[in-house]
């Protein structure tokens, strides 16, 4: 029998006097692990107030970085470091940090939770090769939790599952990992027995190095049940491992905890249906440090380019956010795939064409940059200098056309970098912003260039009857954020708009119409026919699909060898202008092919020409084509106290709600019974909804959101 070891964990008011790293120490050992092998590029994913925040500050505190822990609550954690994060409690912004852990170097990214932020988790998620999702331990999976996690999917990124705030009364376990398989899609792999649950949790038994790891120095565990435990978990593994069932039925020396964690890596490499689960507490500072032991044991080493391909490509970087300083101006956050990243460097950028020069090179420290000189592949860095390089960009020294087969040849040998371009999801509120006096429009075009640079969510456009700016955002919260951004960071005073739901239109049906346009400029008579047709799209998952470019349909009669590129780029002009104004709401027109069937002249025919017959053309189509509205719809789960329930069910049946699940259950410090009520509601239903369920339930309730796709808006 193995010896069982007990680990003490000391209180959080006195365990930083054991800790003698200084933050330049800290920065020293961090950048001398240069090996890709030992640097886990990580992000934190999870619903708001899973605690996530907290827990990279309970990382940072072990890591040495810092001498005592910050508090969400009091606004002085490290990450949340904007002065709204610290106002308001929540992560408005991802934050990038590196430290060393156990002679690795661990770039960690922590993620927004609050739905409106959602490109924020999206564009670290490209570029991280592991995840940990916070769970609370009273909720399971949330609604945003379940929309990060699909997220990573889309990205392939394997995860780690940490399941925190297992002091609350409420946490349930059991509960936890049966939301885990049912919402994640997943077989949960515990790797921690709990000791105790709610007030009576004071840690856990890591069932891989059998240590207890406890608050509580009088508690001692019998080693009898740890080996069971332990058992368990190894009979679990050997299930669904042939390796471990090998070793369990035909080896006669213990399974050690070296070929447990090599089991559990196979199992989350072979496929991503099972994930290890670790339990903990991060405002009690109880499992941190074994949580950061699982991300260098479970999580995979940084992605490179292989040394072959180094060769061709030079270095090789994805810019995946930007943010703007008042003294370094753009700073880029790059991940490096291959080669090195150096000061004064010259690098070339594949989608603007140009070269662009690095004037200097920063290790991210949360609001903080260090300088160093170089920074090699599979590492994180925030460079300065860069002018026009924006979220999606690819850099490298080396100037390579075909990206897109470079790309391709990488994927036939199982490396995924990230395309090129960075979709962002689609607004779904809109408002006209306006400042107090003309002198400050230019002051505010500059400021709203310079956030929506680092903010690819937000959109900005100007009324073309009105001249009026208008801001197209992810929620009222979004917005909300961009107006304070604008007082406190470029000093304007500015007035919002009403909030008006961002809407879409449709066409129901196929038309053709045929368009024939007569010019007369300077006694030059120039003729245009053109043909174009519209057809619908169905977008299985409700979701909508902006026009991209027309598409040509050539014959034997008619196959376009007289159209240029530049009369096709006219035509595409012409066309996305008549689509982004729709006849029913002005809204603009989504989930539409527009093809290009013939085009006739004679005379001199401009571009412009082109344009304005296309965009003719295709108003002609719309008119025909039946169009129908279409509403953004949300995901909403309300968490209500029971005797409440039946109110929010009719407050939200007023709000069109299509009802999807009500839930009963426990939760509450006092033990109530409390219920949870799943819907499916209009956007525009919504607006001002938090202070009206306040009212109705004397503030007994909280709910979430998510969009949930677009449809067409009812008669009512």
């Amino acid at each position: 029998m193995r010896l069982f070891q007990c680990v003490t964990f000391f209180p959080l008011r006195t365990f930083h006097r054991y800790t003698s790293s200084t933050r330049l120490q800290v920065f020293q050992n961090a950048t001398q692990i240069v090996d890709p092998q030992r640097i886990r590029n990580v992000g934190i994913i999870a619903h708001i107030d899973a605690g996530k925040t907290t827990t990279v500050e309970r990382m940072l505190y072990h890591a040495g970085f810092i001498r005592s822990m910050g508090n969400v609550d009091d606004g002085n954690t490290t990450m949340d470091y904007m002065e709204q994060e610290r106002e308001r409690g929540i992560t408005i912004t991802s934050a990038a940090i590196t430290i060393p852990w156990n002679k690795h170097r661990i770039n960690v990214i922590d993620t927004p939770g609050h739905v409106d932020f959602t490109i924020e988790v999206e564009r670290s998620l490209r570029v991280l090769d592991g995840a940990v999702a916070i769970l609370d331990a009273s909720a399971g999976v949330e609604t945003q939790s379940l929309t990060v996690w699909r997220q990573a999917n889309r990205y392939h990124v394997p995860r780690l599952i940490y399941i925190n705030k297992m002091d609350k009364p409420t946490a349930n376990l059991s509960m936890c990992l049966a939301s885990i398989r049912q919402k994640f899609g997943v077989e949960p792999i515990l790797l921690h027995f709990p000791l105790g649950h709610g007030k009576q949790f004071t840690g856990m038994i890591d069932l891989l190095n059998e240590t207890q790891i406890s608050s509580n120095e009088q508690l001692k565990i019998s080693s009898e049940l740890v080996t069971s435990e332990r058992l368990k978990l190894i009979e679990k593994l050997a299930d669904i491992d042939d390796k471990i069932a090998d070793l369990l039925l035909f080896n006669e020396k213990p399974i050690s905890n070296t070929q447990l964690i090599v089991a559990i890596c196979r199992l989350m490499i072979r496929d991503q249906r099972y994930v290890p689960v670790l339990v903990g507490s991060s405002i009690k500072n109880i499992g941190v440090p074994t949580l950061l032991d699982a991300i260098v044991n479970f999580l995979p080493h940084a992605r490179t380019i292989p040394g072959s391909s180094i060769s061709n490509m030079g270095t090789f970087m994805y810019i995946f956010k930007t943010v703007h300083d008042r003294q370094k101006l753009p700073l880029s956050f790059a991940r490096i795939y291959s080669g090195s990243v150096k000061r004064r460097m010259s690098l070339f950028n594949t989608r603007t064409n140009e070269r662009e020069q690095i004037n200097k090179v920063f290790l991210p420290f949360a609001d903080n940059m260090e300088d160093i000189d170089e920074i090699r592949a599979g590492s994180i860095a925030v460079l300065s200098g860069l002018k026009e390089a924006s979220s999606g960009d690819i850099l490298v020294s080396n100037k390579r056309p075909d990206l897109d087969t470079f790309l391709h040849d990488l994927k036939q040998k199982n490396i995924f970098l990230p395309d090129p371009g960075l979709e962002a999801p689609t607004p779904v509120f809109f408002c006209t912003v306006e400042t107090y006096s003309e002198s400050g429009q230019k002051q505010l075009d500059f400021a709203l260039k310079n956030i929506k640079r680092e903010d690819p969510s937000l959109r900005v456009r100007i009324d073309d009857q009105t001249g009026q700016t208008i801001l197209l955002g992810m929620g009222e919260l979004h917005i909300d954020i961009i107006r304070d951004r604008l007082k406190r960071e470029y000093g304007l005073e500015t007035y919002l708009g009403p909030l008006n739901v961002n809407y879409r239109e449709s066409p129901r049906k196929n038309v053709q119409q045929t368009i024939v346009w007569n010019s007369h400029i300077n006694e030059r008579h120039a003729t245009i026919s053109i043909t174009l047709s519209i057809e619908p799209i169905v977008a299985d998952d409700k979701k909508i699909i902006p026009f991209s470019q027309i598409r040509i349909i050539r014959t034997e009669e008619q196959n376009f060898e007289h159209l240029r590129q530049e009369h096709i780029e006219a035509i595409n002009l012409g066309v996305r202008l008549a689509l982004s104004t729709g006849l029913i709401k002005g809204a603009e027109i989504v989930n539409t092919e527009v093809k290009l069937h013939d085009v006739q002249f004679s005379g001199s025919i401009t571009p412009a020409l082109y344009s304005a017959a296309a965009s003719d053309c295709v108003r002609a189509c719309l008119r025909l084509a039946d169009c129908a509205l279409l509403q953004p719809v949300m995901h909403v789960e309300v968490v209500c106290v029971a005797d409440r329930t039946q109110v929010v069910l009719d407050d939200l049946a007023r709000r069109h709600s299509q009802i999807i699940d009500v839930k009963q259950g426990i939760s509450g410090g006092l033990q109530e019974s409390m219920s949870t009520v799943v819907t499916r509601t209009p956007l525009a239903e919504l607006i001002g909804y938090s202070s009206t369920l306040r009212t109705i339930t004397s503030g007994q309730a909280d709910f979430t959101l998510a969009i949930d796709g677009y449809e067409p808006v009812r008669s009512h």
